[in-house]
């Protein structure tokens, strides 16, 4: 990864959002929820450095706050997408038959879904909040890692270590989960780092369209919305917005950068 700046200056800003949500108690120089009627709607200044809401809470202390809330949970719904499609992917491609058919069948049918409009969907349903969000992120993603792992098992189950290993008598739980499981790895983390920038995204548009967490909880998605209706204050909307994108990319190169370095076939000589 040193070999490209991009990278490196990526990665760089995926910790700096890290510190940031880590240290937002230290770093906000308001309270998120502290509101100043007087200031309302304040533009960006010298007290309020990215401006006011229309309820006079700074900008940038919810900003801080909202990384606090958005990274990680775009980071679990990657990890209990990842982690119900390994398994799910890892038993059709390792068992085949019948439970590969069924499974497979299944996958197919949560991919003619569009995964954005399938968990606004399963959030309308569930209702609004933060764990009903995270939850129908992962129901939504879950089908791309099984076909993911169904079809890098399908390709290593066959490869010469793993007939050793079944010559040798280990057991079919031992020759899953200590030889085929570890060589598809490295795939699944590259579409998990991916996918961390995607879930943020998805998060903050459940969020703007009311199915995320309470309004006034600091979140970047309903920050922006809270700006659509005051185009003229440009900076409530526009800094949320800067958030995610900055975030979003980040993720979406060091993710590209991991695949480089993960996948011998693609590393530079």
């Amino acid at each position: 990864m040193a070999r490209s700046p991009l990278a490196l200056v990526a990665l760089g800003l995926v910790a700096a959002w890290g510190v940031a949500a880590f240290s937002a108690p230290v770093l906000a120089p308001h309270l998120p929820l502290a509101q100043d009627i007087v200031h309302r709607l304040s533009p960006p200044s010298r007290d309020h450095w990215l401006g006011t809401d229309p309820l006079g809470r700074d900008v940038l202390s919810r900003i801080l706050y909202g990384a606090r809330l958005s990274i990680p949970v775009g980071a679990a719904a990657v990890v209990l997408a990842g982690g119900l499609g390994i398994a799910l992917g890892g038993a059709a491609g390792f068992l085949g038959g019948i439970v590969d058919e069924t499974i497979m069948r299944i996958t197919d049918l949560m991919l003619a879904f569009p995964t954005v409009i399938l968990a606004m969907v399963i959030t309308a349903a569930l209702g609004a909040g933060i764990h009903n969000a995270v939850l129908a992120i992962m129901v939504a993603w879950w089908p791309s890692y099984a076909r993911l792992e169904r079809g890098l098992v399908l390709a290593v189950r066959q490869r010469e270590f793993v007939e050793a290993a079944r010559v040798l008598g280990a057991s079919r739980l031992r020759i899953a989960l200590r030889h085929v499981l570890p060589a598809t790895i490295s795939p699944i983390v590259i579409l998990g780092t991916l996918d961390v920038g995607h879930a943020i995204l998805t998060f903050a548009s459940l969020s703007f369209l009311g199915l995320g967490p309470p309004p006034q909880v600091p979140e970047w998605g309903s920050m922006i919305a809270a700006g659509r209706n005051y185009l003229n204050q440009w900076w409530i909307a526009t800094f949320p917005g800067l958030a995610i994108l900055s975030l979003v990319l980040a993720f979406n190169v060091v993710g590209d950068s991991l695949r480089d370095l993960l996948d011998p076939r693609l590393r530079r000589v």
